[in-house]
């Protein structure tokens, strides 16, 4: 994912490179009961994961198949569910960053040292776990969910304070699955209430996303979930600002880009793979 304006006013972007070398800080073990989610499998792997003209190439002929390829597991679905999102959409959402988490997991998960953002909170802020997430946006995300009224409701709460202590829970439960497909419900549930039609006290604001065509809410829901997004007031979320990068090409499938990497609109491909997953459960 790339750099971004930040969700929530802080610098909580998520980026597509890797840099730096180390094997991950240790962290406290930590379980969730009742989860039970399958690891996706790796795919095979590229010998040149440096945005070549014969990745580029494999990854055309291959991306019909691909976005044909379902990622998640029933579970997964049964977690979505739970915060009230559709889970063919939020599969959708993600699916481009799980593919190249495929592609680059081996690399992916030997380059971080998350050590210094549970210290002081700083250092490189590395992309983790199958989704992708950054230490930045989740923590973010955390904050403007504990804000947004919605803990209450979905009985899910976050310790946001600037501890080492929170920041180490944070890095723990990114670098689990069921934490990731978590996160990703957080993030859809809270955008389709900061840009939805409704403010805190039910007062319609605006057409929301929810009112929009299922294509709109793909695009939006993927713009936001890849660029970055404020964390507006209910109802309150500037659905054209998200249109104003909708189109735009930034993603690709490098671990080092440079100006012959081939980069993809992310909203594109997350409707390509919505409308393969739709046809593929009602054929």
């Amino acid at each position: 994912m790339i750099a971004a304006p930040s969700c929530g006013g802080a610098a909580s972007v998520m980026a597509g490179g890797i840099a730096g070398e180390g094997r991950p800080a240790t962290l406290e073990a930590e379980t969730v009961a009742g989860k039970g989610l399958k690891r996706l499998p790796a795919t095979k792997s590229r010998q040149n994961v440096a945005g070549s003209g014969a990745v580029d190439a494999e990854l055309d002929a291959e991306s019909d198949a691909v976005a044909a390829e379902p990622v998640a597991d029933p579970s997964w679905q049964e977690t979505w569910r739970s915060f009230d999102v559709d889970p063919l959409l939020a599969e959708a959402v993600v699916w481009p960053e799980t593919v190249r988490y495929r592609k680059l997991q081996d690399l992916m998960e030997t380059a971080a040292n998350y050590g210094s953002y549970i210290t002081n909170g700083k250092g490189p802020d590395y992309s983790i776990g199958i989704f992708q997430m950054k230490p930045s946006f989740v923590e973010e995300l955390e904050k403007a969910w504990m804000r947004s009224g919605l803990a209450r409701k979905y009985e899910l709460w976050f310790d946001t304070d600037d501890t080492a202590t929170a920041r180490r829970i944070r890095i723990s439960r990114m670098r689990k699955e069921e934490w990731q497909v978590i996160y990703a419900g957080v993030f859809l549930r809270l955008l389709y209430s900061s840009y939805g039609s409704y403010d805190k006290n039910g007062e319609r604001t605006q057409d929301g996303l929810e009112t929009l065509s299922i294509e709109d809410q793909v695009r939006l829901a993927a713009t936001a979930y890849n660029r970055g997004c404020v964390w507006a007031a209910p109802g309150y979320g500037d659905l054209d600002r998200l249109r104003e990068h909708a189109a735009e090409k930034h993603f690709h499938y490098a671990v080092i880009p440079s100006r012959h990497t081939r980069r993809y609109c992310y909203a594109t491909l997350a409707w390509r793979h919505y409308k393969a997953i739709r046809r593929g459960r009602t054929t």
